[in-house]
């Protein structure tokens, strides 16, 4: 099963979803006519290596908006949620508050492994503290995504968790896919119009395009530019990160970069992009997962870090 179709136990449901995300999106306009897009969410790749679910939690209007494709953007399925016991932005362990950035849903764990009186049916942990929070010096971790008994109001307040009602998680559980499917967190979800959606995503992709120029012409000049002082990569920072460039561009005479369709999330001045990357040079040739964490200052985005994975 393809993790963009629903699942079996959600097909019987998806007739009143559509129905009420319906209503969720002409609320968010006071209209049954103008249509707005997620600004976190300006691409969702159709590549089968990185395709996946992507979840916004509103923390103002304390709910979560589920995204399966790009079809679904401006019709998302919403559930009621609990956040943590303080207002405001995480920033150190132990703050009762919950974080607000773009997180990866690593492991998937039930009872007996946790306790269902504390989580419910379900859990999924996060990569909080991410690139960005770490940047920051942000402390603390454990922030999950997970359920609570029936018995517990929502409304108590947690740790700093996202917090779902048992049946709701399970509706979800299928069609989260680990180390892929990614959790937004803002204090209010940024709905924009098409024209401005679209400019958004053609600022990055534009941005992606000269980097890749950069790159395949080995313009180190201008391709070091796209990278902040901040930067690194595994192994590097942003000195050795050029010395390992013009090492590679004194062996290889000729750099082919292709990539697939991106997924591009955004929050803050934060965005992650992530596609399949095809290298080919007239001595190597490797296909992987690359990661780009950019920083916006300004009018200008930069690389605050880089990951790529072998496929």
């Amino acid at each position: 099963m393809k993790l963009y179709r629903l699942s079996p136990f959600l097909s019987t449901l998806t007739f009143a979803f559509i129905l009420q995300a319906k209503v969720t999106a002409m609320a968010q306009t006071g209209s049954g006519t103008a249509i707005r897009f997620p600004n976190e969410i300006l691409q969702i790749s159709d590549a089968p290596e990185i395709k996946s679910s992507i979840m916004i939690a509103d923390k103002t209007e304390r709910k979560l908006y589920f995204f399966e494709s790009e079809e679904n953007l401006t019709t998302p399925v919403s559930f009621e949620i609990d956040i943590g016991k303080k207002d405001g932005n995480k920033t150190k362990r132990n703050d009762k508050k919950t974080p607000e950035g773009i997180y990866l849903l690593q492991k998937k764990m039930a009872p007996p492994e946790i306790p269902f009186e504390q989580y419910g049916s379900l859990a999924f942990t996060t990569d909080y503290p991410n690139v960005f929070d770490k940047f920051e010096n942000k402390t603390g971790d454990g922030i999950w995504l997970h359920s609570v008994p029936d018995t517990v109001p929502l409304n108590r307040g947690s740790k700093g968790c996202v917090v779902l009602r048992n049946d709701n998680i399970q509706k979800l559980s299928n069609q989260i896919s680990l180390n892929k499917s990614h959790l937004i967190i803002n204090a209010k979800t940024s709905w924009v119009d098409s024209a401005t959606h679209e400019a958004k995503k053609n600022k990055v992709m534009t941005w992606i395009k000269t980097w890749k120029d950069y790159w395949q012409q080995q313009d180190l000049d201008n391709y070091i530019k796209l990278y902040s002082d901040d930067f690194s990569a595994p192994s590097f920072n942003k000195k050795s990160w050029l010395k390992h460039k013009e090492k590679l561009k004194g062996i290889y005479k000729t750099i082919t970069i292709d990539f697939s369709k991106p997924s591009i999330l955004h929050t803050q001045n934060q965005y992650i992009i992530k596609f399949v990357q095809n290298y080919t040079s007239d001595m190597h040739q490797d296909k992987g997962i690359k990661t780009l964490y950019l920083i916006e200052k300004g009018d200008d985005l930069q690389i605050l870090r880089e990951e790529w994975s072998k496929l």
